[in-house]
């Protein structure tokens, strides 16, 4: 392993950078620079996982990085250049290369550097217990989780990593963040191959993490789901774990919040006969999206790698669409200092005065439907943001106030831009372990939800 030194003389990173050190770093990239506009920004990650497989672990991977980006505006041209070299000469080639840049590139809309600024420093987003994690931890978080499954197969992944992010310009600017994630998600399958079940959680301090307490949850929904039967496809009343739907609004906030798409008319959120959806309802006026880099359950860094601040912002709210996200060119014509960034991360959260239910009460309540863990999901009609896939690791009828048997996994065809529209019940929003995404990437902080009139079209025989 490389040493700190190394990293500073430039040969690999070892350590995830303090604030101090990376503002060292910037500082020398400033100092070489002669164009009238530097931005700089330092990344540093330590990258940790572990995978397991037939009950075993299979691969445990450690990955140092860090990144210098430099760019430089010289008049209406700018010019970039990202080096992993943290040595003098290789900073100042760097600068060398991204002024040359600016100075023969094309002639286009230049961004003003944003002034210095005060940025919130999010509680709970960085844990020591988590940076310090090692590989003997690691295994020994894992084993617990294999041995609570030991007599089912269980396969999964651990994720642990640590970053740090600093942007620094030449009119005084410095945005500084240090984060920590961990995940752990698994799937639990029986012997006899015909019941699956699956469990996660995602959090910021690894120590927090109970893996016996996900095996466990994984196990009791793999022995429920044993010989599951075949019911009639159709709408259903459906109960939702937030992780059910998660990969639906962690694709909504990647691919259909730009204002620059809905106005031409290829999102969900494009009016008809031009323009977008701001102002109109969209959803239940029970429900609002927003984000927060201050989320008490789902904190983010508060700004983007340009240091454009992410700003507390409703885009949904009480079911009106309030914001789309937009970059600098419009924020100009809307007399606005910068754009407004979407961040991906984004809590559903219910009005105050709606009554919550747990799982089990949501259940107890319904009279007939199905209850759902997770379902695989991808855009069959992107300008309607519909999705497709089928149900997974666990499904079951709902009768009469229980549940009463295992079901056989459903293709279905809808969107929570539907189906949160038909909503009953919904829960306490919580953080959820959300694989599609890169860990760290989104947070996602959703309640689970009753919904009536889900739409499924075909059974799936697959576990």
């Amino acid at each position: 392993m490389t040493s700190r030194r190394d990293f500073l003389s430039g040969v690999a990173p070892a350590e995830v950078l303090s604030q101090l050190e990376a503002e060292a770093i910037a500082k020398k990239v400033l100092s070489y620079a002669k164009a009238p506009q530097t931005v700089v920004r330092i990344s540093s990650t330590h990258a940790r996982n572990t995978r397991f497989g037939r009950s075993d672990i299979t691969t445990a991977r450690d990955r140092f990085g860090g990144e210098v980006r430099i760019t430089s505006t010289i008049g209406p041209r700018v010019g970039q250049v990202l080096t992993q070299r943290f040595d003098d000469d290789g900073l100042k080639v760097a600068v060398a290369e991204a002024e040359d840049a600016a100075s023969q590139g094309p002639e286009r809309p230049t961004t003003p550097a944003i002034k210095a600024r005060e940025f919130p420093t999010p509680p709970g987003l960085s844990f020591d217990s988590t940076d310090q994690t090692t590989l003997e931890q690691r295994a020994t978080l894992v084993g617990s989780a294999i041995d609570r499954a030991k007599n089912y197969t269980s396969a999964g992944t651990l994720d642990v990593d640590s970053e740090s992010n600093l942007v620094m310009n030449s009119a005084g600017l410095v945005a500084f963040s240090r984060e920590s994630h961990t995940r752990l998600t698994m799937t639990a399958r029986s012997q006899d191959n015909t019941g699956s079940g699956w469990a996660g959680n995602e959090m910021y301090d690894v120590s927090k993490l109970r893996p016996a307490d996900i095996a466990a949850r994984a196990v009791d929904k793999c022995e429920r789901s044993r010989n599951p039967q075949g019911v009639e496809p159709g709408r259903y009343t459906t109960v939702l774990e937030p992780a059910a739907y998660a990969d639906m609004i962690y694709m909504m906030m990647m691919f259909q919040m730009g204002l620059d798409l809905a106005e031409r008319g290829v999102t969900a959120f494009s009016k008809q006969g031009g323009g977008s959806k701001i102002g109109l309802k969209v959803m239940d006026e029970r429900l609002s999206f927003v984000s927060d880099p201050m989320d008490p359950d789902g904190p983010f860094r508060p700004f983007t790698d340009d240091a454009v601040p992410y700003e507390r912002t409703p885009w949904i709210e009480d079911g009106i669409l309030r914001h789309l996200s937009f970059g600098f060119e419009h924020a100009h014509k809307v007399g606005r200092e910068f754009g407004i960034a979407n961040p991906i991360s984004v809590r559903l959260t219910p009005r105050a005065d709606v009554p919550l239910m747990t799982l089990d009460e949501m259940v107890s309540t319904c009279e007939r439907g199905i209850y759902i863990t997770r379902v695989s999901a991808q855009f069959s009609f992107f300008r309607l943001m519909l999705f497709t896939g089928v149900t997974r690791d666990g499904t079951w009828l709902i009768e009469k106030g229980k549940i009463t048997r295992p079901i056989k996994n459903l293709r279905y065809l809808d969107s929570h831009l539907f189906f949160l529209n038909n909503l009953e019940a919904t829960g306490k929003p919580e953080l959820v372990a959300q694989p599609l995404a890169p860990l760290g990437q989104a947070k996602l902080v959703l309640p689970p939800v009753r919904v009536r009139d889900f739409n499924f079209t075909a059974l799936a025989d697959a576990l």
